[in-house]
């Protein structure tokens, strides 16, 4: 009986990772026998060391053999794992018997392509019959349509891509033409060995579509989709159908056979708590970038769900365009499954590192474009016009009267005939920028008198007599 987690047809539990161990035991029978059980109950090989394999010696009366132990494990740490699992077995059944040496060994992946025997294309009719004989098992078939053989011609990275093509072609046809069964022989009359290559168009295709949607990335991060009327609902919905569809359809085949798609069901729960407070982070971020220009801070708990808002855009566009790669890598995977294993633009590590790159690059754009949107309403304020609002940091108008003529006050002094640019009041004092000196000033509540007003070209004629709003004055 198989132990627990074993594989099909395995004596010994599953394992991911094999180190070959060189190990010194006593040459005694009954210690080679120990060993030889306790090897066998735990799946492992043991032999003797071939020539030239070693050079670890032993002293008299001892002797070497090599285990090969399988193990589940990091790569990183596999050697001192299968050395510590080796002592400890040792230890528990008083063998005589120490670790010498021991190298991990890694699983070859040979590179290939693939070659396809297909049967040439005849006439439309008879495409439609056997499409018709595939749909309703009815009609005359063409037992020569579709892939007849494939084969797979072991290849050498060192060599150009147009000498591995025909190198492998020409194996490909001898191969081909030496089968038990006649339809699956090479007849050049009937059949046509296939190119493992897809056509430039697919991959010229695929690139554009990575331009294409980093590009609605970056305009959305910037905040320029009203420039292109992407705002209105028949330009934008396409636009975020289309790059939604080419980033979830090639991050589906990036990580589909691959031991990412195992890991996915616990790792995307595990980071939405993660996310959750690092919302509202971002979300202040962006307001503060957004008041930068006026020198005010984000009043804490105002923003409300523009915080939220903000945070999620920053994070959205964060993640997608870290994605960006990663769909790529997948449609060129899929269209060339033959080189999947070949050059270093099919993997991983560039892949993820581009694009958490460009995922940090498009958070600062955002960060950028909300420093030019706090620029600009600075500017229409200091033109009299009223300020929109900005992820929930919405600018209020009020007139500011000191209560005495020595009431301190920070910046410049408050006008007496126009209203001030308030977004929002912190603690004991309230900051707001003054549209006719351009500058930052500040107050505390108890030595002025504030009264909001609708529109910053509001008046404020007699500021003296007027009565604050309720609730506002302090």
């Amino acid at each position: 009986m198989n132990a627990p987690n074993s594989l099909p047809g395995q004596a010994g539990p599953a394992f991911n990772r094999r180190v070959h161990v060189v190990a010194e035991i006593l040459d005694r029978p009954e210690e080679l026998n120990l060993l030889q059980h306790v090897c066998d109950a735990m799946g492992w090989p043991v032999r003797e060391p071939l020539t030239g394999e070693t050079r670890v010696t032993t002293d008299t009366g001892w002797t070497l053999r090599v285990i090969e132990v399988r193990i589940r494990g990091v790569r990183e740490t596999a050697v001192e794992q299968a050395v510590t699992t080796l002592d400890t077995l040792a230890q528990d059944g008083e063998l005589s018997l120490y670790c010498r040496d021991a190298t991990l060994v890694e699983r070859v992946q040979r590179p290939h392509i693939e070659w396809h025997l297909r049967g040439r294309r005849g006439p439309l009719s008879r495409s439609v019959s056997n499409a018709l004989h595939l749909a309703v098992r009815t009609g005359g078939h063409d037992p020569h349509a579709g892939t007849v053989r494939l084969l797979r011609v072991p290849t050498s990275l060192d060599e150009s891509r147009p000498r591995r093509l025909a190198r492998t072609r020409r194996a490909a046809r001898a191969g081909f033409s030496h089968h038990p069964l006649a339809l699956r022989r090479l007849d050049p009359e009937v059949h046509e060995v296939g190119s493992p290559s897809v056509p430039r168009g697919w991959y010229v295709l695929a690139f554009l579509a990575l331009v294409f949607t980093a590009t609605v990335i970056c305009l959305l991060g910037a905040g320029l989709w009203p420039a292109i009327g992407a705002d209105r609902p028949r330009v934008g919905g396409p636009l975020v159908l289309l790059a939604g569809g080419y980033l979830l359809g090639g991050t589906l085949l990036a990580v589909r056979r691959t031991p990412t798609h195992r890991a996915v069901p616990w790792l995307v729960p595990l980071a939405v708590p993660l996310a959750v407070p690092l919302v509202p982070l971002l979300g202040t971020l962006v307001q503060r970038a957004y008041l930068s220009p006026f020198g005010v801070r984000p009043t804490p708990g105002s923003g409300g769900m523009g915080t939220l808002q903000a945070g999620l855009w920053v994070l959205c566009v964060f993640v997608t365009t870290a994605l960006v790669p990663v769909a790529y890598l997948g449609w060129m995977r899929f269209l060339s499954p033959s080189l999947r294993v070949q050059g270093p633009w099919l993997s991983w590590a560039p892949a993820v590192t581009l694009g958490v790159g460009m995922g940090t690059a498009f958070s600062l754009l955002i960060f950028h474009s909300a420093a030019v949107s706090g620029a600009e309403s600075r500017a229409l304020a200091a033109a009299g016009r009223d300020i929109p609002e900005y992820f929930g940091v919405g600018a209020e108008y009020a007139c500011v009267e000191p209560i005495s003529g020595e009431a301190p006050y920070y910046g410049a002094q408050p006008p007496d005939s126009k209203p001030v640019v308030i977004f929002g009041q912190s603690g004991d004092r309230v900051e707001f920028w003054d549209p006719s000196a351009g500058r930052k000033a500040s107050v505390r509540l108890e030595d002025a008198r504030v009264r909001f007003v609708p529109h910053s070209h509001s008046g404020c004629a007699d500021p003296a007599r007027a009565v604050s709003a309720p609730g506002q004055e302090h």
